[in-house]
This record gives structure tokens, sequence and C-alpha cells, in this order.
């Protein structure tokens, strides 16, 4: 599981700046999207198994907030 801090950090910046672009949002915006789902709950909580490559995790991440928005 991915447990080191700035790893996760790493991450949770990554891809707040990803959905940041990709659906065009603001900053401010994207950080809100990226904090309430459940692929940064898993990370904070060491659910992501170790080997979890980026683009898993913001595809993921970009079918939960666009499935949020319906």
């Amino acid at each position: 599981m991915i447990t080191d801090k700035l790893e996760i950090e790493r991450l949770l910046t990554r891809l707040t700046t990803y959905i940041a672009n990709k659906l065009h949002l603001s900053t401010m915006a994207a950080v809100g999207a990226v904090c309430m789902s459940e692929v940064a709950n898993e990370l904070a909580g060491g659910k992501i198994p170790e080997g979890t490559s980026f683009d898993e995790l913001s595809e993921r991440l970009f079918k939960e907030v666009t499935m949020a928005g319906k």
C-alpha cells in the first residue's frame, strides 16, 4: 500500500492539477473535487496498492468527478 506521506502529497498535487486542466476548473474547485473524492480518501487511508500508476488514479478520479456532476 502507498503509505509514504510525501508520495501521497505529490500524487494529490498531480491529481489536482490534472483534474483542473482536464475539466477546466479553477484551482479551488479542483482542490475541492479531489479532496472530496474516494481516490483521495483511499490515498490518505493507505488503501491504494503500491505500484498503482498515476494514469490509473487519474482515470478513476476523472470518472468519479464527472459522475458526481451529473
